[in-house]
């Protein structure tokens, strides 16, 4: 039986350290988590000996800087909750279904800043990824991403970096969401600070295409072999879009039903 360390699994002849502990050897694997490992991926990184040096000299200077990110992505949640109550009170319906969030590992920085061909570094970390803090909200009508989009345009203090509109254009594989980088202001003791976040803005059936692709990308699974698992996928966003279009339409008529008897109410 292969020996058992905190945060390491014995595999193929090398260590496998995930993001909970390590132990010095002569090779290492660094992964996100080893329940998504995917053989032969990408996902793997090996680090000798004098690497591993770097690597934990630049994830022990990482959790201080990691704190600014956490305090902005808290902020973006919070915002959009207000615009979603707002939106309630004003049109009696709450466009935003759910919000999730989270914060890069350090191992995951490490390994995309190596991938970027930059030094991993704090600064490097600062000027080149504009993603480690993340906020997905998800949305019940497509109608309601644009509005969400358009709300966040108009808040003068959130810096708009770039916009990526993969549902007016969608990826080759079918992807459909809006990706937005922003910078919004953190304050501290003495000082303000614009720092990053990317959005992701998409719709219930969006997000459900994106989760299974997801799970047909990194799990092998055998019972797929001789299937063309990308067609499939891209005919099932086509016909997710067709729904979402029909869906937009039903709630187009309930909103314009419901308008017109507010105001007979009047």
């Amino acid at each position: 039986m292969a020996p058992e360390v905190k945060g390491v699994n014995v595999h193929d002849g090398g260590m496998r350290v995930t993001p909970t502990g390590m132990i010095r050897t002569a090779q290492w694997k660094i992964v996100p988590a080893a329940e998504t490992v995917v053989k032969g991926s990408t996902q793997e990184l090996l680090l000798d000996a004098d690497a591993l040096d770097r690597y934990e000299e630049f994830t022990g200077e990482m959790h201080a800087i990691l704190q600014k990110y956490e305090a902005a992505m808290r902020q973006m949640v919070v915002r959009f909750e207000i615009l979603d109550r707002d939106l309630s009170l004003r049109r009696n319906r709450n466009p935003i279904h759910h919000i999730e969030s989270r914060i890069k590992s350090p191992v995951s920085i490490y390994e995309k800043l190596l991938r970027y061909g930059k030094d991993p570094t704090i600064g490097n970390l600062e000027e080149y990824l504009m993603d480690v803090a993340g906020v997905r909200v998800i949305c019940s009508y497509k109608n309601d991403v644009k509005r969400l989009m358009g709300l966040l345009r108009r808040q003068d203090d959130l810096e708009i970096v770039r916009v990526k509109n993969y549902i007016e254009n969608p990826k080759p594989n079918g992807y459909r969401s809006l990706h937005v980088i922003v910078r919004i202001p953190v304050y501290f003791m003495d000082s303000k600070e614009m720092v990053p976040v990317e959005v992701q803005i998409r719709t219930i059936a969006m997000d459900y295409w994106a989760s299974l692709e997801h799970d047909l990308k990194y799990k092998a699974v055998a019972e797929t072999h001789g299937l063309d698992i990308a067609g499939e996928l891209q005919e099932c966003s086509r016909i997710i879009e067709n729904m979402e279009e029909r869906m937009q339409v039903l709630a187009n008529a309930l909103d314009s039903g419901q308008s017109k008897h507010s105001k007979l109410g009047k």
